[in-house]
């Protein structure tokens, strides 16, 4: 076949003709640096940076502003603030209880932390079940929203006077509240598989486990990993929103927030609001970096963003 012969999604690759014979095939140069496609990267590059930058400088105006222009949130004896501190006051007096802030925030990151793995192998677990089982489906589904559903400050009374006010219960709080979204996404994802991939394992006579491993799950994974992006923001929350009950034991983050603001103490409870926050954060990241490793660049829904 002549090369006006070839079909026209077929790219002929140009070989060097004076490449020395046993270094191998020249490879296709992917970089792209002068195309208009590498010119937009290196644009999007400088405008994620800049951007973040441009809202934290208008975010930390209006935090300025807000401060000074609230009625009665300065006292006329001291200057110190009484509702909303100012960005450069915040750390006005913390320094004295660094060391329980610090412990706080560690008792609410393993709190969090430990919920998260424990929903992470639940949810998973049931939503496998339920993939592969339509009647489990159809007898869990209405309990897994109804337990959605139920404020989560009603319930958190309730487990207090089943099991008592411990670490346990926390992360018991912490579990129901990440436990729907990763049932929820993983279950979409485990029934999203494509259907012609389908049609060949059952050509090839595959069990409904090969079926699982090799198709359902692979196929389910950015599914998932959004799933447990949503849950890990959620931990935190669980956490935070159960320690405003425990009134015994090591306190965490959610009960110094509720003790400070009670004792009127402005600075630190905005700095263990703000640790909170910073928590979130960085489990989303986490989980986030995670997806980029086990989906890679493979996934269909990657190679569509990539274009």
């Amino acid at each position: 076949m002549t090369p006006s012969e070839a079909p026209e999604d077929v790219i002929p690759v140009i070989v060097d003709p004076t490449a020395i014979p046993g270094q191998g095939v020249p490879h296709l140069n992917r970089s792209e640096p002068d195309t208009p496609r590498g010119k937009r990267r290196r644009k999007f590059r400088a405008i994620d940076i800049l951007g973040p930058l441009a809202v934290f400088g208008i975010f930390i105006g209006l935090w300025y502003l807000i401060a000074y222009n609230t009625d009665n949130n300065f006292s006329p004896a001291t200057g110190k603030p009484l509702l909303i501190p100012a960005p450069h006051q915040l750390f006005w007096g913390v320094g004295d209880v660094s060391g329980k802030i610090a412990h706080a925030t560690l008792l609410s990151a393993e709190t969090a932390l430990l919920g998260l793995a424990i929903a992470i192998v639940l949810g998973v677990g049931v939503a496998v079940l339920m993939s592969q089982t339509p009647w489990i489906e159809r007898s869990l589904w209405p309990y897994l929203i109804a337990l959605q559903a139920v404020p989560i400050l009603a319930l958190v009374p309730l487990l207090i006077n089943f099991f008592g006010a411990n670490f346990r219960t926390r992360v018991i709080v912490t579990v129901i509240i990440c436990f729907f979204p990763i049932v929820s996404n993983t279950l979409f994802g485990l029934l999203s598989a494509d259907r012609t991939q389908h049609d060949l394992f059952t050509l090839s006579h595959a069990s409904r486990r090969t079926r699982l491993t090799k198709l359902q799950l692979p196929s389910a994974l950015p599914a998932m990993f959004a799933g447990f992006r949503i849950s890990a923001g959620l931990s935190v929350i669980g956490a935070i929103v159960g320690d405003f009950f425990f009134t015994k034991g090591s306190p965490g983050l959610g009960r110094l927030i509720s003790d400070y603001f009670i004792n009127n103490q402005p600075s630190r409870m905005f700095v263990c609001s703000i640790l909170a926050s910073l928590l979130g954060v960085l489990f989303f990241v986490v989980f986030g970096w995670l997806s980029n490793r086990a989906v890679g660049h493979w996934h269909e829904s990657v190679r569509k963003d990539s274009r």
